[in-house]
């Protein structure tokens, strides 16, 4: 059985699902279908350790081809916040290498906190308030009806960049992880690719186009977002079953994506994520001082511009 031999870790609201956009349509490189599965966030539950394996490959890379494909793999952007999670990633391929996408935490966070109204984990639309709430909320109070898991908000954390590299390298090692930082996507997105496709050990395609993405967005009717994103069981049991082997069974599969993805864009409208307070801004420059001073040791390069005015 093939299994994943990289994992895109993270981090959210870094590019990570224009990156995926692009390299899924590389000939070489197979991602898993949805991108970010999120499957090892979860260890086995009355499954050993290699029933829980194949069921992991056969639910989201049926799509795969030995015959094309030299580089398999999936997005989960949460796995970078978890040592138990990027340990397991090493269980189930201890020879898995690791690509992370890193950003000023402030832009970060001001667009993470909108994705999150988005896909109704929060419900404190003013980012501020939501930041004075991670204590409490990190004792279970306070929490959105709809919060999946009260650790999506605790933004200090996500913002931690500089400390999260720190694990990822000292979990896998440094040489099996590419880290890539989003001010160098944007300006010359080709770039980073070709630096992919080396580091993944497929030929550059010879890939020229990079359309840019609009990520920030808000929904149309809250009634329909609550419906597609948080399903009722009966409903969710349905379409939530691993996939067969036969063709057929995938093509229902990927059938069921599509038509989710379609009405998610339906139910959606551009809107950008509200600016940072002055006052806000000032915080998380302070906050995250030290963090970024790290990373910049831990890539070699100052990114202390991201603080300053």
């Amino acid at each position: 059985m093939t299994v994943p031999n990289f994992f895109i870790v993270g981090a959210p609201r870094c590019g990570t699902t224009a990156l995926s956009s692009y390299i899924t349509e590389h000939p070489q490189i197979c991602l898993s279908r949805p991108k970010e599965p999120h499957y090892l966030l979860q260890p086995p539950k009355n499954l050993s350790f290699e029933e829980y394996v194949t069921q992991y490959v056969n639910q989201f890379f049926g799509h795969y081809n030995p015959k094309r494909h030299q580089a398999i793999g999936e997005a989960s952007v949460t796995y970078l916040y978890s040592d138990e999670v990027l340990e397991r990633v090493l269980a189930v391929n201890p020879d898995a290498k690791f690509i992370a996408m890193v950003r000023n935490p402030l832009d970060l966070l001001r667009s993470y906190h909108f994705w999150m109204l988005y896909i109704m984990d929060e419900a404190v639309t003013d980012f501020q308030e939501a930041w004075q709430l991670q204590e409490r909320r990190l004792e279970g109070e306070c929490l959105p009806d709809l919060c999946r898991d009260r650790r999506l908000l605790q933004y200090r954390y996500v913002g931690q960049l500089g400390a999260r590299i720190q694990r990822l390298f000292d979990i896998a090692g440094r040489d099996r992880c590419l880290v890539l930082v989003f001010d160098d996507f944007i300006a010359n997105p080709q770039e980073i690719y070709q630096k992919i496709c080396y580091f993944l050990g497929v030929p550059d395609d010879g890939r020229t186009h990079f359309p840019q993405r609009q990520h920030s967005r808000i929904y149309r009717s809250p009634a329909f977002q609550r419906l597609l994103l948080h399903p009722p069981d009966s409903l969710l049991k349905r379409v939530s079953k691993p996939p067969g082997k036969n063709k057929l069974s995938q093509w229902k599969r990927l059938a069921i994506l599509k038509l989710h993805r379609a009405l998610l864009f339906l139910n959606r409208r551009p809107q950008s994520a509200p600016p940072l307070t002055s006052e806000m801004k000032t915080l998380l420059q302070d906050t995250y001082q030290d963090d970024v001073q790290l990373l910049s040791e831990l890539l070699g390069r100052d990114l202390t511009y991201w603080l300053k005015n």
